[in-house]
Order: C-alpha cells, then sequence, then structure tokens
C-alpha cells in the first residue's frame, strides 16, 4: 500500500505452510509472492524468458539427478505451452535442463542460510531469499511465466517494510509498520489460503533482499510474530501514508459495515507531522477529466459543472457530482479519489470557466450606420447593406459594429457566449484512502516518545498486539 514513498497495502490471496522450529514456538507462514518488479511489463507485454542467478545451491524438484551450483547463470524460457530450463555454458551457449514441463519449483539446499537468495534478472535486478516457482500462465489471451517467490512470512516483511516506510525513520514508527504489515498478511493468508499475491501495491510492495536495511530489518525482528487481535480475531490493518489530520472510518471508504478499531477521529500528530501531503493542489483540464470517467455510467457526455454535494466529518468527499449535457454521474466513497486519480478525498473543488473571445470566432462581420436589412433564413443569417450582402450560418459568428461587437448563436437570436469549463483545481490534504494508521502520524508520535504500542493503540484500539501469530487467540 504505497503512496509517495509510503503507500496503503491491500492483501488478498496467499499460501500459509510451516516451518520447521520449537515444538513451542507458532508455525511461521510462508508467503507465495508474484515478481514483477524486475521486469516492469507494460499491459501489452508477456514474460516468455526470465534469467537469474542462484548465490547458494538450489535443487530442482523431481530432478534429484544434479542442482543449480551457486553463482551459476540460468534462464527459463517458454517454449510450445511449456517450460524448459538452461544454463549458460561455455560461450554463453545454452545447456538444456530441464525441458516440457508446466512448473519448476527451486528449492535452497540450505533454506536458512545466508546464501539461500537468487538474484533476477530483468529490467531491473533484484535479489530474493527463500524459493522460486516458475509456472505456465495467461495475460488475457498470452502465455506467459509466472515467477513466485516462496519465502517465510519474517523474510517477506523484511523486504516489505523499507518499501513501504522510510528506514531513516524512527524504530518505533518501523516496529509499528512492521506490526500492521504482518497482521494484515496473516489475516489475509488465514481466510484465503491456497493462491499467491504479487510484488505491487495491489498487496504490499516488496523488493526483497535488494530494499532490505538494518533499521527496518531489527524492527521485524524486534517484533516477531505479533499481530493485532479483536476478540479473538486479527483485525484488517489497513493503513496510508497521509490522512491529512482526520482519520476516516471504514464504512465511509470502502462497501460493508464499520468496525470499532477503524473510526473517523482527528489525528493531530498526523496533523503536526510535517509531510508535503499536508497541503496539496491539482489541475485537471476538461479533457482529463473527460478521459478519467469515459468508462464510467451513467455517460455524461461534455462536462458542464462539477460539485462537491456532501462531505463527511472528516472533511473527505462523501459525493462529488458531475454534470454533463447527456446526463449525471455521482462519485462517492474512495471513489471520488481513485476515479480521478487525486491524492486523498480530502479535498475541495474550484470550477474554472473562460469566455470565448472574437479572437477565437469563424467569422467576422464588419457592418457599416447604412445597414438595410437583418433578417433570418432556412440556411441561416443574412445581413445586407447598400453595398454587400453577407451570409452566414450564425456558428461563432460576431458582427462588429461602430461601438460593439455582438455574438450571434447557432439560433440566430444574437444571444452572448457562455462561460465553458476548462479545468477543475482540487486543493486537499493527505495522500491515501486515510484509515487506519497514518505513517507520517506514526513517526510523528515516535519523534515525540511513544511507543509502536503506543502507536498502533492511537490508529486501532480497541484491538490489542497478541504474539505467535494470533494462534495464542
Amino acid at each position: 500500500m504505497k503512496l509517495g514513498k509510503v503507500l496503503p497495502v491491500v492483501l488478498s490471496l496467499g499460501l500459509m505452510l510451516p516451518f520447521a522450529g520449537p515444538a513451542h514456538a507458532a508455525e511461521e507462514p510462508v508467503v507465495k509472492v508474484e515478481l514483477t518488479a524486475p521486469f516492469a511489463l507494460s499491459s501489452t507485454e508477456a514474460l516468455t524468458t526470465m534469467t537469474f542467478t542462484v548465490n547458494g545451491n538450489y535443487t530442482v524438484e523431481g530432478q534429484p539427478s544434479f542442482i543449480l551450483i551457486a553463482g551459476q547463470k540460468y534462464f527459463v524460457q517458454l517454449e510450445n505451452g511449456a517450460l524448459s530450463l538452461y544454463r549458460f555454458g561455455q560461450m554463453g551457449m545454452p545447456v538444456p535442463l530441464v525441458q516440457g514441463v508446466s512448473t519448476l519449483t527451486l528449492t535452497p539446499s540450505l533454506p536458512d542460510g545466508e546464501a539461500a537468495t537468487l538474484k533476477v534478472e530483468g529490467k531491473t535486478a533484484y535479489s530474493y531469499r527463500g524459493g522460486l516457482e516458475l509456472r505456465v500462465g495467461y495475460k488475457g489471451t498470452i502465455q506467459r511465466i509466472i515467477p513466485i517467490n516462496i519465502v517465510g512470512m519474517e523474510n517477506y516483511l523484511k523486504g516489505v517494510v523499507p518499501s513501504e516506510m522510510y528506514t531513516s525513520w524512527n524504530r518505533e514508527a518501523l516496529k509499528a509498520q512492521a506490526v500492521a504489515a504482518r497482521t494484515y498478511a496473516v489475516r489475509k493468508l488465514n481466510t484465503q489460503p491456497g493462491g499467491y499475491i504479487n510484488d505491487t501495491v495491489q498487496y504490499q510492495v516488496y523488493k526483497g533482499v535488494t530494499n532490505e536495511n538494518q533499521n527496518s530489518n531489527l524492527a521485524v525482528e524486534e517484533t516477531k510474530g505479533e499481530v493485532l487481535s479483536y476478540n479473538g480475531s486479527l483485525i484488517d490493518a489497513v493503513y496510508s501514508s497521509s490522512n491529512g489530520g482526520y482519520t476516516e472510518a471504514a464504512e465511509n471508504v470502502w462497501k460493508g459495515s464499520g468496525v470499532p478499531y477503524l473510526t473517523a477521529k482527528p489525528d493531530p500528530y498526523d496533523a503536526a507531522s510535517g509531510t508535503k501531503d499536508r497541503s496539496w493542489q491539482q489541475t485537471l483540464t476538461l479533457a482529463q477529466l473527460q478521459d478519467k470517467i469515459k468508462n464510467r455510467t451513467p455517460a455524461v457526455g461534455t462536462i458542464k459543472k462539477i460539485e462537491v454535494k456532501q462531505t463527511y466529518p472528516s472533511g473527505r468527499v462523501a459525493d462529488l457530482a458531475i454534470e454533463g449535457d447527456k446526463g449525471e454521474l455521482h462519485l462517492s466513497k474512495d471513489e471520488a479519489r481513485t476515479v480521478l486519480g487525486l491524492r486523498s478525498a480530502r479535498y475541495t473543488v474550484q470550477a474554472n470557466y473562460s469566455t470565448p473571445t472574437p479572437a477565437s470566432v469563424k467569422e467576422l462581420l464588419a457592418i457599416n450606420s447604412d445597414v438595410t436589412t437583418a433578417r433570418k433564413e432556412a440556411g441561416g443569417l443574412v445581413i445586407a447593406s447598400s453595398t454587400t450582402t453577407k451570409a452566414s450560418t450564425g456558428a461563432n459568428l460576431v458582427i462588429q459594429g461602430a461601438e460593439q461587437k455582438k455574438a450571434v448563436s447557432q439560433s440566430g437570436n444574437g444571444t452572448a457566449s457562455q462561460p465553458v469549463l476548462t479545468s477543475v483545481t482540487f486543493n486537499g490534504s493527505g495522500y491515501g484512502h486515510g484509515v487506519g494508521m497514518s505513517q507520517w502520524g506514526a513517526q510523528q508520535m515516535a519523534k515525540e516518545g511513544k511507543t509502536y504500542r503506543d502507536i498502533l493503540d492511537f490508529y486501532y484500539a480497541p484491538a490489542q498486539i497478541t504474539g505467535e501469530y494470533g494462534t495464542q487467540n
């Protein structure tokens, strides 16, 4: 869940498997994460070849006759709808190892060792702890390779926390971030087992070992297994970058009923944090607005007016009305932010209009004082004088006389041009949905001497911190 540098998270799928450990300890969940960061593919591109290097020896499931050697570079290629694994040999020539399979699973020989990492190469290279599973899948109708990192929860968080919060921030803020991210992840793993997530803002931004930092790693280690619970169940520990000085109730942002630990209230810590998103301004042209709502229903045609009809006590927009020449569209809850691509829904609206000037007209007719006739005919407008006769459709026509200019409407009735909406300026505060913990607010609390427990209590009370991934509930 990233917004700016720090952003909000929405995890939805995952797989939970046990790591070996002491009998009295809770089993650490294993997360499966589709890797997209190294490749940065466009919406029309599909991954068909992937190169990687193993740091440490790896085995290939179902292939006991060989191992992948530390420091060696390999690549997987999609061929005739199946996967083939190759090693780069002498002079870069490919050496086939496995061919014609639908899945490849690579497991480190020493799973807990520091050498159990892989470097995945694409437009950018990223290194990851744990194993790698490669599947054949589809992107629309195009076949592709799906690369999935198999990693323990705590190592997963070491790649998540520094992607969600500045590693230079106070350790207590980072610990609060670690507990919130762990809670959200484990909750989804428990309720929706059997799949995989990805490394984007659709879930949590994850960049593996490449993004790890000592400060954020210690925040993860010092809170190992800790999660937030309410009435014996893990909470929905959402968070965002900045709430603009006021948290929002979950039911005012998403569908569904509210929960006691995600409520709307003033946030003096976010307000005092100094985030650049405390006040922002964004202007969208009429063309940009039209493009953003082009697939929304009902269709409004050409936008004529945009107005905030209702707000919540937090100041966030509850109903944004967009009026056009063919209908009216209402955006409510988080759509008032996301559809228009705004930083938050806590904003006011300023519509900007312009009036057409003579410089923009298509036709200018100079009339002397001896005009004898001005009549409207079926084809348009005819103006005659003693020396000339001028016919016009009347569209965008301005008649210039000795003392004034007069715009003539298409109907020929002489009414003046009306102001035209050209752009809309949004003045707001905050970044993200504003529900749950403010990351900038957490940093401010830590700067004021509050602990990560204080931070989590302020943003998620009456939820409580529990250990062992919530299994003690």
